[in-house]
């Protein structure tokens, strides 16, 4: 009997054990639980020291625990403490002097504020931006309570700053003590995951080249799930630049590993595409299935878990492959080609390329793999990267203008109409102003039904008054002031954790939350202080939400039609040589992602679900056009003495046809006019194979080197390649009905 009772305890508390791993292995409940205590935490630090704003502190912890990464908060903090002296500095020397005098005042107050929207999005995924909101945030804050009384804006500025540094400090205690998590880490392991969706798809068409067999059809499965992942190494690679120092230090090595990630998967698909053409391959089985076979080993290596500071493992890639060309090399010699057609010399190359690409970009990805940082270990050398003096971003100038304009109307209210809650309406005005665009990237719709949403909201704050007053008599007792408080947090942790970004309903809470804690429940809260608050933010939700609407909105349909106006120029860049090809690349590898997010916010008349899913297929089609011209440009720069002697015009025409295509999309997706007709490439293609056809019938590729013909064999079908990837983009672009959703609609 005690034997069985022993056992049941024991399974007993296995059964807890286990409950408590799956309840704190969920990410939301510790992200929940981080935030509650930082939130708690800051409160207790505020009480102690006696200073009188509670709410700010709340405020810093809620906007430092969205960096959910260990490396970010200690840079982020300076860059909030540095932020919010210059903006109190500033905020102090405009109520001072030019408070009596709104001519001056409001002109300079507006120049300000345009000028810290500016910077905060113009710079982009990185830290320093956050000294420029912050620089605006506390002007506005000082200028905010100035106006009612100037007197006292010193005092507002070092009470802002000291109640800054408590919740900085307690966000930092908290992120780094408890569950930290590491930002390299993450993106290493969302990397392998990656890898094993590319792997599985190389498994089904490897195997079709040495067996004739159907394509499965869950082949599409396995690439929305790639696809998916994608999403995941960008957002994370956008998060940990922002988030961490260590990791925005080597940033263009994480665009390294993302851009041959993408390459890669483009040159499994080459496999595909190139099935039915490699009849050469069966006078060469063994050798085919060794390579293929070391390929796959290659991808187990790359996907296999690996602690920091383990070494890569080395391949038999590269031998296999030796081995591989030395038998297609002695099918040249035995006169395999020379006695071929255009066409069978064509669907030999078509194989061979795709093969040695695939080669090719499993050494870039293990490369690039390699200097991906780690924890615990030295940083690895940088990556080149494209850097250079930003130019003027026109879309940050209007929301500037937005922003500094939403500003100078919440102070022109508060001044002459006086509204309840005067002291969050510029604050609310300002920042549902500028984040628009950062509100769209985390899911939401930007200003699309901006009115509606508007609606929703304050009917959300109306229902966070009433159930205010009736909790406000319970919050007297600071033991349960700070149970409600970790509640709340805990909450708002938990449904928030996996959002990426910050959202308009996720800004909303930070401020009701810190208005929660600056009403001071522990004493009695009178019922006008609790109502005037609430319509406080309603009112400057409703400024915010006016201006940002009426001018210059920021719409789903308007930001994807930037994005593939841009991927449209920025190929053509990257097309003509540009001089700032990494950075183009890493712009041709965030462009996509962008204008994905934004095609799931279409929600409006004439743009139907199968719609959608065409704009999403060009938007993919763009990205395999990107992965073709970066594949064709070094491969046409490297083959200068071998081709352009033969056949130098009819790649030239060739590149001149793709120019006035990529012409011809902007054109058509700029004006959300796609029923004009788009130039064709089929003229330029026939006369680059009469060309070609010439080159061998006036001098046959028998007595050349054997990697001579091999290599130009391969840049013909790279340019063939881009023509169809071209005509492809060009049929897709033919099928929308762009006019019908390109404009200004569903307010």
């Amino acid at each position: 009997m005690t034997g069985a009772m022993a056992t049941r305890a024991v399974s007993i508390a296995r059964g807890w054990s286990w409950a408590a791993q799956a309840l704190f292995g969920d990410l939301r409940v510790r992200y929940g639980i981080k935030i509650g205590l930082a939130g708690v935490l800051a409160l207790f630090g505020t009480q102690v020291l006696r200073l009188p704003n509670d709410n700010w502190a709340i405020l810093t912890v809620l906007v430092m625990m969205s960096a959910q990464f260990v490396g970010s908060i200690a840079f982020k903090g300076i860059m909030r403490v540095t932020g919010t002296v210059a903006g109190a500095l500033v905020g102090v020397w405009l109520v001072s002097d030019y408070t009596s005098t709104p001519e001056i005042f409001l002109p300079v107050l507006f120049l300000v504020m345009a000028f810290a929207s500016y910077k905060f999005g113009q710079v982009g995924a990185r830290q320093i931006p956050y000294a420029f909101f912050l620089f605006g945030l506390t002007t506005l804050v000082v200028a905010t309570d100035g106006v009612a009384d100037p007197a006292q804006a010193w005092q507002i500025g070092l009470d802002r700053t000291e109640e800054i540094i408590v919740g900085i400090i307690s966000s930092l205690l908290v992120t780094t003590m408890l569950w930290p998590r590491y930002a390299r880490e993450e993106f290493f392991e969302a990397g392998r995951t990656a890898l094993k969706a590319v792997g599985q798809l190389f498994s089904v068409h490897g195997g079709a080249y040495l067996e004739a067999a159907a394509i499965p059809p869950d082949i599409e499965n396995i690439q929305h799930a790639f696809w998916q992942q994608l999403s995941v190494l960008k957002n994370l690679q956008q998060a940990g630049a922002r988030e961490s120092t260590l990791f925005a230090a080597r940033l263009s090595n994480y665009n390294a590993f993302f851009l041959a990630l993408n390459h890669l998967f483009q040159a499994v698909l080459d496999l595909g595409r190139h099935r039915d053409e490699a009849w050469f391959l069966d006078s060469m089985q063994p050798e085919t299935a060794s390579f293929l076979a070391a390929i796959g080993e290659e991808f187990e290596l790359l996907s296999a878990p690996r602690a920091p500071g383990e070494p890569l493992r080395p391949a038999r890639l590269n031998e296999a492959y030796g081995t591989f060309e030395a038998k297609v090399y002695e099918l040249r010699q035995r006169g395999l080609l020379p006695a071929s057609s255009v066409e069978q010399a064509l669907a030999l190359a078509g194989p061979f390329a795709a093969l040695r690409s695939l080669r090719d970009e499993l050494n870039n990805i293990r490369g690039a793999m390699e200097g991906l940082p780690r924890v615990g270990q030295p940083l690895p050398d940088a990556r080149p990267h494209g850097d250079v003096v930003p130019a003027i971003d026109w879309f940050w100038v209007r929301i500037a203008i937005k922003g500094g304009l939403a500003a100078v109307v919440s102070i022109v209210c508060l001044k002459w109409l006086h509204p309840p809650g005067s002291g969050s309406v510029p604050l609310m005005a300002w920042t549902l102003t500028i984040m628009a665009r950062p509100f769209l990237k985390a899911g939401g719709s930007g200003d699309l039904r901006a009115f509606q949403t508007a609606f929703g909201a304050s009917l959300f704050l109306t229902v966070y008054a009433i159930l205010l007053l009736l909790a406000t008599p319970f919050l007297s007792n600071y033991a349960v002031m700070n149970l409600g408080l970790f509640l709340v947090l805990f909450a708002f942790g938990f449904f928030t954790a996996r959002i990426s970004g910050i959202n308009f309903w996720m800004q909303i809470g930070y401020l009701t939350i810190s208005a929660f804690v600056g009403l001071n429940p522990q004493e009695p809260v009178a019922s006008q202080t609790i109502i005037d608050t609430s319509l406080g933010l309603m009112f400057g939700t409703w400024i915010g939400t006016v201006v940002g609407r009426l001018l210059w909105p920021v719409l789903p349909q308007r930001i994807l039609r930037d994005d593939l106006v841009a991927l449209c120029i920025q190929i053509q860049a990257l097309l003509n040589g540009d001089v700032h090809r990494e950075k183009i690349r890493a712009q041709l590898a965030t462009l996509p992602v962008e204008a994905l997010q934004a095609v799931r916010q279409l929600r409006m008349a004439g743009c139907s679900n199968e719609e959608k899913a065409r704009v999403a297929a060009l938007v993919r089609a763009l990205e395999t056009l990107v992965i073709r011209i970066s594949q064709l440009v070094p491969r046409r720069q490297l083959l200068q003495d071998i081709a352009e002697p033969r056949l130098r015009l009819q790649f030239e025409c060739l590149e001149v046809e793709f120019n006035q295509v990529l012409d011809a999309f902007r054109e058509c997706l700029d004006q959300g006019d796609c029923r004009r007709p788009l130039p064709a490439l089929q003229g330029a293609l026939a006369g680059l194979d009469r060309a070609f056809e010439d080159v061998r019938n006036r001098r046959p590729f028998g007595g050349e080197l054997p990697e001579a013909p091999s290599r130009l064999l391969d840049l013909v079908d790279r340019y063939r390649a881009t023509a169809e990837a071209m005509e492809g983009c060009g049929r897709l672009l033919g099928s929308l009905q762009l006019q019908r959703y390109w404009g200004d609609y569903a307010l």
